[in-house]
């Protein structure tokens, strides 16, 4: 494959997962990252298979864990040194336009556009500042639009391209106290769709990817929004389940002191990200490349298809207080 692929939000879980499985499948990638200058590949490739290992708890209180196999393939185990090597980094904030701008216009052509770059807020609507739900918007939708807007005129001209828009299971069926989360998410869906019809005359793809639970960093990015003097790994469940970003005389603080616990507990033991990297070939691949694509657990998607086809709105939203201990 000779396709040029630019990936948002690459340094880390999925975005990393797509570099490093695409560079292997041959494509040529250039990862984005807000501080490039600090890129270490050393941190990149322990990071890497830590989120490709397979992990199980070994307590009843699901606070420790204990890896079990690594779940990297052959080929990409013997050359990831090279395949990081090889990823091309750039410098680009998604949050500011003149540094999208800057960091598209020094490159020569884009046919793959992957936003990907995405953070999770917590805690309850009520309560939550409006200055945080800004910046949750900022970077998972206004930070999509920013990047789109840098690479359609290029694409235009060319007739030719493809845009994969990140959403997440948490656009269809939304999650307690990460509302801006899912709300974000929903945004992207729409855009998606629209940004597909618009784009029909000339020649661009778009669809969008919604995994589901995935085992990367997110919730220790999550963790450490809170707890800035902390360095958390996604591994360490039980710093994070203490790093709850409520205060105890919330009249929210019991609710969500459970979701927490059960959000910080999920991603650990999740399907590695590389089955999305997968997913993302397959729609570049794909003659005609559908929409939206779902992809992770297979429960988790089956049981988010089954609610939205059979069940009313009440009932799933009952079943997804349930699935969060509410």
């Amino acid at each position: 494959m000779n396709k040029q692929v630019l990936i948002t939000g690459a340094t880390s879980g999925m975005g990393l997962s797509h570099a490093i499985y695409l560079t292997s499948r041959g494509y040529s990638v250039i990862g984005t990252s807000r501080q490039v200058e600090n890129i270490d590949l050393e941190q990149l490739k322990e990071s890497y298979i830590q989120d490709h290992t397979k992990y199980y708890y070994i307590d009843s209180a699901k606070t420790e864990v204990r890896p079990s196999k690594i779940l990297i393939s052959t080929k990409i185990n013997q050359n990831l040194d090279k395949y990081l090597e090889d990823i091309q980094y750039i410098s680009m904030n998604v949050t500011k336009m003149n540094s999208v701008t800057s960091a598209i216009q020094d490159l020569d052509n884009i046919d793959v556009l992957i936003n990907n770059a995405g953070l999770a807020h917590f805690g309850p609507i009520e309560t939550y500042s409006l200055e945080a739900i800004q910046d949750q918007f900022e970077v998972n939708f206004f930070g999509y639009i920013r990047v789109i807007q840098a690479v359609l005129p290029n694409m235009r001209e060319q007739m030719n391209g493809q845009i994969i828009n990140t959403s997440s299971l948490a656009g269809l069926s939304a999650i307690p106290f990460m509302a801006y989360y899912s709300a974000s998410k929903a945004a992207i869906l729409r855009l998606t769709e629209s940004l597909k019809i618009e784009l029909r005359p000339f020649n661009i793809r778009v669809s969008s990817l919604l995994p589901g639970d995935i085992n990367t960093p997110g919730n220790a990015v999550t963790a450490c929004l809170y707890k800035k003097d902390k360095k958390f790994k996604s591994t360490d469940i039980k710093d994070m389940i203490d790093a709850i970003p409520l205060e105890k005389n919330s009249v929210y603080y019991n609710h969500g002191k459970i979701a927490w616990k059960t959000i910080m507990r999920n991603l650990i033991v999740s399907p590695p990200p590389i089955i999305v990297s997968k997913k993302v070939e397959k729609i570049i691949r794909a003659k005609r490349p559908k929409i939206h694509y779902k992809s992770g657990s297979k429960l988790q998607i089956w049981g988010v298809n089954l609610m939205k086809r059979f069940f009313s709105e009440n009932l799933t939203t009952r079943i997804m207080a349930m699935f969060y201990g509410l």
